[in-house]
């Protein structure tokens, strides 16, 4: 009884947004997309997590490169063939593909490339662009996010950031 009073506080405190994730957990994800993109290539993953009641908490990072060794050339190039992987993850962890996330050299804008070619091409999914190579802990007003509408159209919700996506010391 207790818990679900504090809960309830805190949430009624920091209300969740549509996407949640741990502050470690968000840290730690830079930290690995820092240290394979090794300063001067892409590097991504898969956040997973679980849905519920319009809101999206991220519980686990899978980098695509655990995945598909060969992703990281460069840019991203990820066989889609060995999707199996995160589906097994997902079904034994009882997650889902929840975004997903890569590096850009420079800015956080969507290239041609990531607009035509939506990592999981499902409505609502998010899509979220770190700038630099990750060189350095970046929150959401400072990223790229984006959500997929369908038939390679995206809505920028870059501008709502932390409004958007919370990371938090809860999620």
């Amino acid at each position: 009884m207790a818990f679900s009073i504090l809960r309830t506080m805190r949430e009624l405190a920091f209300p969740p947004r549509h996407l949640n994730c741990r502050r470690s957990l968000w840290l730690d994800t830079l930290s690995l997309l820092r240290e394979r993109g090794r300063g001067h290539r892409e590097s991504g993953g898969f956040l997973l997590g679980r849905l519920g009641g319009g809101k999206r908490t991220v519980e686990a990072f899978l980098p695509y490169d655990d995945v598909d060794p060969n992703s990281l050339t460069g840019a991203i190039l990820f066989d889609g063939s060995k999707m199996d992987t995160v589906w097994e993850r997902c079904r034994r962890e009882g997650l889902e593909v929840i975004s997903d996330v890569h590096t850009h050299p420079g800015g956080v804008g969507q290239s041609q490339t990531d607009r035509d070619n939506p990592m999981i091409p499902e409505v609502g999914h998010v899509a979220l662009i770190v700038p630099n190579f990750a060189d350095r802990a970046y929150l959401p007003g400072d990223i790229g996010i984006y959500e997929y509408q369908g038939r390679r159209r995206w809505i920028d919700r870059s501008r709502d950031g932390a409004r958007y996506f919370a990371v938090r010391r809860f999620a």
